[in-house]
């Protein structure tokens, strides 16, 4: 297992691009496979349903009124010159990449407590976002969102050909030792990071 900041580019089946950089590698059964983030801050566009807007809202809860849903293809792409255009207020450059991830590439602004919202289908899997900006469209808010913590992909790196973004069609097993050995990459990272505070001390 080995740490690494070089970049790679996943394509799609249009053959869209997706520029990640690779954060971990790892061999299982003669296989190189890489734990990869999209180098520009990603996105999410999310529309407001209902009369109120929640001060934190997690998507798919009933019990709230004003939750946050995911807008329909053909809606999010008739949003886009907007989005582009609110983004460049906050001198952001809007980026449509590969496997219909949003990007933004531009220094975000500071995180205020009262612009985080927590998103999820469940409190069990709730994230939290940070709001960028909101916008009216066709009598319809919407909010811009990127998430606080990185977007994790998994990249196979054949030694012949193109790396290429894992599927779920890929066998449960090859995840699990994904997650396993990198979890446990982690917690070395950890021990390494407190032997050096010890050492400064």
């Amino acid at each position: 297992m080995t740490e690494s900041h070089e970049t790679l580019v996943l394509r799609d089946e249009q053959n869209q691009p997706l520029k990640c950089e690779i954060l971990r590698q790892v061999v299982i059964d003669e296989q190189t496979y890489a734990l990869v983030t999209p180098v520009d801050a990603v996105i999410k566009v999310l529309v407001w349903e209902g009369e109120e807007e929640p001060s934190q809202a997690v998507n798919g809860d009933a019990n709230m009124e004003g939750i946050l849903d995911e807008p329909d293809p053909e809606e999010l792409q008739a949003t886009l010159p907007t989005i582009q255009a609110v983004l460049g207020e906050l001198n952001l450059t809007l980026q449509q990449n590969g496997f219909d991830i949003l990007t933004v590439q531009g220094e975000l602004p500071p995180v205020e407590e009262e612009d985080v919202f927590e998103l999820g289908e469940s409190e069990e899997d709730a994230q939290e976002f940070q709001l960028l900006a909101t916008f009216f469209y066709q009598e319809k808010k919407y909010g811009i969102f990127t998430p606080l913590d990185p977007v994790l992909l998994y990249a196979a790196l054949p030694d012949e050909g193109d790396p290429y973004l894992l599927t779920p069609d890929e066998p449960p097993e090859l995840f699990d030792q994904l997650y396993a050995l990198l979890l446990d990459l982690d917690e070395e990272w950890e021990d390494g990071d407190d032997e050096e505070d010890e050492d400064e001390d």
